[in-house]
Protein backbone atom coordinates (compact mmCIF):
# COMPACT_ATOMS: atom_id res chain seq x y z
CA UNK A 1 0.00 0.00 0.00
CA UNK A 2 1.99 2.90 -1.53
CA UNK A 3 0.75 6.42 0.40
CA UNK A 4 -0.55 10.04 -0.96
CA UNK A 5 0.07 12.77 0.51
CA UNK A 6 -1.64 16.45 0.55
CA UNK A 7 0.45 19.93 0.61
CA UNK A 8 0.48 19.37 4.57
CA UNK A 9 1.99 16.07 4.69
CA UNK A 10 -1.13 14.40 5.57
CA UNK A 11 -2.05 11.00 3.76
CA UNK A 12 -4.94 11.11 1.51
CA UNK A 13 -5.34 7.56 0.47
CA UNK A 14 -3.11 4.47 0.40
CA UNK A 15 -3.26 2.28 -3.35
CA UNK A 16 -1.90 -0.90 -3.74
CA UNK A 17 1.47 -1.25 -5.90
CA UNK A 18 4.13 -2.75 -6.99
CA UNK A 19 6.88 -2.03 -5.00
CA UNK A 20 9.18 -1.34 -7.51
CA UNK A 21 6.43 1.31 -8.77
CA UNK A 22 7.34 4.89 -6.92
CA UNK A 23 5.22 7.80 -5.78
CA UNK A 24 6.55 11.13 -6.76
CA UNK A 25 6.09 13.83 -4.20
CA UNK A 26 5.62 17.75 -5.39
CA UNK A 27 5.36 17.31 -8.81
CA UNK A 28 5.12 19.33 -11.51
CA UNK A 29 2.74 20.10 -14.05
CA UNK A 30 3.34 17.70 -17.13
CA UNK A 31 6.00 15.31 -14.83
CA UNK A 32 5.00 12.17 -13.48
CA UNK A 33 3.00 11.04 -10.45
CA UNK A 34 4.05 7.19 -10.20
CA UNK A 35 7.40 5.63 -12.29
CA UNK A 36 8.39 2.25 -12.58
CA UNK A 37 10.58 0.23 -14.13
CA UNK A 38 10.58 -1.03 -18.02
CA UNK A 39 9.54 2.53 -18.57
CA UNK A 40 6.81 2.93 -16.70
CA UNK A 41 5.31 6.35 -15.96
CA UNK A 42 2.02 7.32 -14.81
CA UNK A 43 0.99 11.59 -15.62
CA UNK A 44 -1.83 12.83 -13.87
CA UNK A 45 -3.74 15.75 -16.14
CA UNK A 46 -5.10 18.93 -14.35
CA UNK A 47 -8.78 18.51 -13.96
CA UNK A 48 -11.24 20.84 -15.54
CA UNK A 49 -14.42 21.65 -14.24
CA UNK A 50 -17.84 22.84 -16.21
CA UNK A 51 -21.20 24.22 -15.08
CA UNK A 52 -24.19 24.65 -17.33
CA UNK A 53 -27.73 26.39 -16.99
CA UNK A 54 -30.82 26.77 -19.01
CA UNK A 55 -31.93 29.86 -16.69
CA UNK A 56 -31.33 33.02 -18.47
CA UNK A 57 -31.28 35.28 -15.69
CA UNK A 58 -28.42 32.94 -14.20
CA UNK A 59 -26.83 32.54 -17.61
CA UNK A 60 -26.08 36.53 -18.35
CA UNK A 61 -24.30 36.43 -14.27
CA UNK A 62 -22.05 33.78 -15.33
CA UNK A 63 -21.43 35.63 -18.74
CA UNK A 64 -20.43 38.93 -16.86
CA UNK A 65 -18.29 37.52 -14.38
CA UNK A 66 -16.45 35.78 -17.31
CA UNK A 67 -17.92 32.34 -16.94
CA UNK A 68 -17.99 30.08 -19.78
CA UNK A 69 -21.28 27.87 -20.16
CA UNK A 70 -20.83 24.55 -21.44
CA UNK A 71 -23.38 21.65 -21.14
CA UNK A 72 -22.03 17.93 -20.62
CA UNK A 73 -22.18 16.59 -23.97
CA UNK A 74 -22.25 12.48 -23.29
CA UNK A 75 -19.01 10.59 -23.02
CA UNK A 76 -18.27 9.99 -26.94
CA UNK A 77 -19.11 13.85 -27.61
CA UNK A 78 -16.55 14.72 -24.62
CA UNK A 79 -13.97 12.47 -25.97
CA UNK A 80 -14.07 13.53 -29.56
CA UNK A 81 -14.01 17.59 -28.57
CA UNK A 82 -11.80 17.38 -26.00
CA UNK A 83 -9.35 14.09 -25.44
CA UNK A 84 -9.02 13.26 -29.28
CA UNK A 85 -7.67 16.79 -30.63
CA UNK A 86 -5.12 16.93 -27.48
CA UNK A 87 -4.06 13.03 -28.39
CA UNK A 88 -3.60 14.02 -32.05
CA UNK A 89 -1.30 17.22 -31.04
CA UNK A 90 1.31 14.21 -29.31
CA UNK A 91 0.86 11.68 -32.08
CA UNK A 92 -1.68 9.09 -30.49
CA UNK A 93 -4.37 7.77 -32.46
CA UNK A 94 -7.55 6.53 -30.49
CA UNK A 95 -8.33 2.57 -30.63
CA UNK A 96 -10.77 1.86 -28.10
CA UNK A 97 -13.07 2.92 -25.61
CA UNK A 98 -14.39 1.21 -22.49
CA UNK A 99 -16.02 1.55 -19.10
CA UNK A 100 -13.80 0.47 -16.36
CA UNK A 101 -16.38 -0.46 -13.67
CA UNK A 102 -14.25 -1.46 -10.96
CA UNK A 103 -13.01 2.19 -11.02
CA UNK A 104 -16.02 3.64 -11.45
CA UNK A 105 -17.81 1.49 -8.64
CA UNK A 106 -14.24 3.16 -6.22
CA UNK A 107 -14.96 6.76 -7.50
CA UNK A 108 -18.76 6.31 -6.81
CA UNK A 109 -17.96 5.33 -3.42
CA UNK A 110 -15.55 8.09 -2.65
CA UNK A 111 -18.14 10.58 -4.05
CA UNK A 112 -20.72 9.01 -2.38
CA UNK A 113 -18.86 9.95 1.53
CA UNK A 114 -18.59 14.22 0.67
CA UNK A 115 -20.66 16.29 2.18
CA UNK A 116 -23.48 17.56 -0.49
CA UNK A 117 -24.89 20.99 0.38
CA UNK A 118 -28.05 20.66 -2.22
CA UNK A 119 -30.08 17.65 -3.03
CA UNK A 120 -28.82 16.23 -6.52
CA UNK A 121 -28.46 13.47 -9.37
CA UNK A 122 -24.83 12.87 -9.48
CA UNK A 123 -23.24 10.40 -12.10
CA UNK A 124 -19.90 9.15 -11.68
CA UNK A 125 -17.91 7.01 -14.50
CA UNK A 126 -14.37 5.84 -14.71
CA UNK A 127 -13.10 5.76 -18.66
CA UNK A 128 -10.70 3.89 -20.13
CA UNK A 129 -9.43 4.99 -23.96
CA UNK A 130 -6.42 3.09 -25.88
CA UNK A 131 -4.05 4.59 -27.53
CA UNK A 132 -1.26 4.00 -29.86
CA UNK A 133 1.61 6.04 -31.06
CA UNK A 134 2.72 6.80 -34.23
CA UNK A 135 5.76 4.69 -33.57
CA UNK A 136 3.62 1.51 -32.90
CA UNK A 137 4.27 2.13 -28.71
CA UNK A 138 0.62 1.86 -26.98
CA UNK A 139 -0.84 4.01 -24.33
CA UNK A 140 -3.13 4.28 -22.11
CA UNK A 141 -6.19 7.02 -20.50
CA UNK A 142 -8.39 6.66 -17.82
CA UNK A 143 -10.46 9.05 -17.83
CA UNK A 144 -12.81 10.33 -14.19
CA UNK A 145 -15.82 11.64 -14.82
CA UNK A 146 -18.30 13.27 -12.44
CA UNK A 147 -21.83 14.95 -13.48
CA UNK A 148 -24.21 16.66 -10.73
CA UNK A 149 -27.62 17.69 -11.63
CA UNK A 150 -29.71 19.97 -9.29
CA UNK A 151 -31.44 23.19 -8.57
CA UNK A 152 -31.66 23.82 -12.41
CA UNK A 153 -27.73 23.93 -12.50
CA UNK A 154 -25.44 21.31 -13.79
CA UNK A 155 -22.00 20.96 -12.71
CA UNK A 156 -19.27 18.74 -14.27
CA UNK A 157 -15.67 17.86 -13.90
CA UNK A 158 -13.21 15.25 -15.32
CA UNK A 159 -9.36 14.20 -15.37
CA UNK A 160 -7.23 11.86 -16.33
CA UNK A 161 -4.18 9.70 -15.92
CA UNK A 162 -1.93 8.84 -18.68
CA UNK A 163 0.20 5.83 -18.50
CA UNK A 164 3.17 4.64 -21.08
CA UNK A 165 5.43 1.68 -20.77
CA UNK A 166 7.75 -0.33 -22.82
CA UNK A 167 5.40 -2.46 -25.28
CA UNK A 168 6.03 -5.95 -23.60
CA UNK A 169 5.67 -4.65 -20.26
CA UNK A 170 2.92 -2.17 -21.48
CA UNK A 171 -0.68 -4.96 -20.68
CA UNK A 172 0.62 -5.77 -17.34
CA UNK A 173 1.66 -2.31 -16.00
CA UNK A 174 -2.46 -0.83 -17.22
CA UNK A 175 -3.77 -4.17 -15.21
CA UNK A 176 -1.96 -3.16 -11.94
CA UNK A 177 -2.57 0.61 -12.47
CA UNK A 178 -6.14 -0.32 -12.61
CA UNK A 179 -6.17 -2.60 -9.70
CA UNK A 180 -4.62 0.26 -7.74
CA UNK A 181 -7.26 2.64 -7.97
CA UNK A 182 -9.66 0.28 -7.80
CA UNK A 183 -8.59 -0.77 -4.23
CA UNK A 184 -7.61 2.46 -3.35
CA UNK A 185 -8.51 3.09 0.12
CA UNK A 186 -9.02 7.07 1.54
CA UNK A 187 -8.09 8.33 5.26
CA UNK A 188 -11.57 8.84 6.41
CA UNK A 189 -10.06 11.21 9.27
CA UNK A 190 -9.37 13.37 6.53
CA UNK A 191 -12.78 13.15 4.71
CA UNK A 192 -14.63 13.34 7.78
CA UNK A 193 -12.43 16.92 8.06
CA UNK A 194 -13.73 17.85 4.91
CA UNK A 195 -17.32 17.07 5.31
CA UNK A 196 -17.23 19.51 8.63
CA UNK A 197 -15.55 22.33 6.80
CA UNK A 198 -17.84 22.12 4.36
CA UNK A 199 -20.83 21.91 6.25
CA UNK A 200 -20.04 24.78 8.65
CA UNK A 201 -19.36 26.78 5.24
CA UNK A 202 -22.83 25.98 4.06
CA UNK A 203 -24.41 26.66 7.33
CA UNK A 204 -22.49 30.21 6.94
CA UNK A 205 -24.16 30.71 3.45
CA UNK A 206 -27.34 29.62 4.37
CA UNK A 207 -27.63 32.09 7.35
CA UNK A 208 -26.16 35.22 4.83
CA UNK A 209 -28.76 34.34 2.48
CA UNK A 210 -31.61 34.98 4.99
CA UNK A 211 -30.05 37.71 5.90
CA UNK A 212 -30.40 39.16 2.52
CA UNK A 213 -33.91 36.78 1.69
CA UNK A 214 -35.73 40.45 2.11
CA UNK A 215 -33.54 42.08 -1.00
CA UNK A 216 -33.19 39.36 -3.24
CA UNK A 217 -34.42 36.78 -5.21
CA UNK A 218 -34.86 33.16 -3.37
CA UNK A 219 -34.96 31.35 -5.84
CA UNK A 220 -31.31 32.71 -7.61
CA UNK A 221 -29.71 32.60 -4.35
CA UNK A 222 -30.65 29.32 -3.50
CA UNK A 223 -29.00 28.46 -7.14
CA UNK A 224 -26.24 30.03 -6.62
CA UNK A 225 -25.42 28.50 -3.18
CA UNK A 226 -25.89 24.85 -4.63
CA UNK A 227 -23.37 26.09 -7.29
CA UNK A 228 -20.56 26.96 -4.28
CA UNK A 229 -21.04 23.81 -2.38
CA UNK A 230 -21.64 21.27 -5.69
CA UNK A 231 -17.67 23.31 -7.33
CA UNK A 232 -16.16 23.10 -4.05
CA UNK A 233 -17.04 19.44 -3.84
CA UNK A 234 -16.35 18.88 -7.47
CA UNK A 235 -12.31 19.94 -6.61
CA UNK A 236 -11.68 18.34 -3.41
CA UNK A 237 -12.88 14.68 -4.70
CA UNK A 238 -10.01 14.97 -6.37
CA UNK A 239 -6.83 13.48 -4.50
CA UNK A 240 -4.38 15.98 -3.31
CA UNK A 241 -1.61 16.02 -6.47
CA UNK A 242 -4.85 17.21 -8.17
CA UNK A 243 -6.18 19.44 -5.96
CA UNK A 244 -2.63 21.17 -5.70
CA UNK A 245 -2.60 21.83 -9.46
CA UNK A 246 -6.16 23.52 -9.20
CA UNK A 247 -5.39 25.64 -6.69
CA UNK A 248 -5.63 28.59 -9.26
CA UNK A 249 -8.54 27.12 -10.38
CA UNK A 250 -10.11 27.21 -6.60
CA UNK A 251 -9.49 30.85 -5.74
CA UNK A 252 -11.06 31.74 -8.75
CA UNK A 253 -13.94 29.72 -7.87
CA UNK A 254 -13.94 31.60 -4.58
CA UNK A 255 -13.92 35.26 -6.02
CA UNK A 256 -16.34 34.71 -8.74
CA UNK A 257 -18.65 33.30 -5.55
CA UNK A 258 -17.96 36.50 -3.51
CA UNK A 259 -18.77 38.66 -6.00
CA UNK A 260 -22.00 36.67 -6.77
CA UNK A 261 -22.85 36.59 -2.68
CA UNK A 262 -21.78 40.67 -2.48
CA UNK A 263 -18.99 39.26 0.07
CA UNK A 264 -15.46 40.28 0.83
CA UNK A 265 -12.66 38.88 3.07
CA UNK A 266 -11.03 40.66 5.76
CA UNK A 267 -8.45 39.49 8.74
CA UNK A 268 -7.76 40.12 12.21
CA UNK A 269 -4.56 41.51 12.92
CA UNK A 270 -4.32 40.23 16.24
CA UNK A 271 -4.68 37.03 15.39
CA UNK A 272 -4.28 36.23 11.36
CA UNK A 273 -7.91 34.53 11.59
CA UNK A 274 -9.70 35.60 8.07
CA UNK A 275 -13.90 36.12 7.84
CA UNK A 276 -15.93 36.83 5.40
CA UNK A 277 -18.70 39.88 5.78
CA UNK A 278 -20.97 41.57 3.49
CA UNK A 279 -19.05 44.07 1.20
CA UNK A 280 -19.72 47.82 0.56
CA UNK A 281 -18.30 49.06 3.71
CA UNK A 282 -15.02 51.21 4.73
CA UNK A 283 -14.60 49.60 7.81
CA UNK A 284 -15.48 46.44 9.85
CA UNK A 285 -15.22 45.77 13.96
CA UNK A 286 -16.05 42.21 15.24
CA UNK A 287 -17.08 41.53 19.03
CA UNK A 288 -15.59 38.41 20.92
CA UNK A 289 -18.92 36.37 19.97
CA UNK A 290 -17.69 36.66 16.18
CA UNK A 291 -20.83 39.62 15.32
CA UNK A 292 -19.64 42.49 13.59
CA UNK A 293 -20.68 45.74 12.26
CA UNK A 294 -19.65 48.14 9.42
CA UNK A 295 -19.37 51.62 9.05
CA UNK A 296 -18.45 53.79 5.97
CA UNK A 297 -16.88 56.07 8.47
CA UNK A 298 -12.85 55.95 9.22
CA UNK A 299 -13.28 57.63 12.59
CA UNK A 300 -15.90 55.97 14.17
CA UNK A 301 -14.48 53.45 17.30
CA UNK A 302 -17.19 51.06 18.63
CA UNK A 303 -14.85 51.05 21.76
CA UNK A 304 -15.69 54.52 22.46
CA UNK A 305 -19.51 54.34 22.03
CA UNK A 306 -21.37 53.80 24.76
CA UNK A 307 -24.25 52.61 22.90
CA UNK A 308 -22.52 49.59 22.55
CA UNK A 309 -22.53 48.52 26.07
CA UNK A 310 -18.70 48.39 26.96
CA UNK A 311 -18.06 45.51 24.14
CA UNK A 312 -14.20 45.38 22.96
CA UNK A 313 -14.01 45.53 19.40
CA UNK A 314 -11.37 44.65 17.29
CA UNK A 315 -10.48 46.24 14.19
CA UNK A 316 -10.92 44.16 11.08
CA UNK A 317 -9.06 44.98 8.19
CA UNK A 318 -9.18 43.61 4.22
CA UNK A 319 -7.37 41.11 2.46
CA UNK A 320 -5.45 41.94 -0.76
Amino acid sequence: MQPFFDGNGMVTAALPMPADWQVMRNVAAGQPTIVGPNGISVIDFPGQSFLYTNDPQMQQTYYRSGQQLRAMPGVEQLIAQDIVPWAAGRGLKLLEVFEVEEVSRMDRWYSDQLYKAMPSQTDVVAIGTQWVHSNGSPYFLLIHLSVSSGGGLQTWYYYASGLQAEKEHFERAKAQLIFALANARYNLDQIAAYNQREAQAAGQSWAAHNARMAQNQANFEASQRDFVNRSNAAHDAIMSSYRERGAASDKAHEQFVDVITERTNVVDPSTGTQYKVDSGANQYWMNNDGKYISTDSHTYDPNLDESMNNQRWQGLEPVE
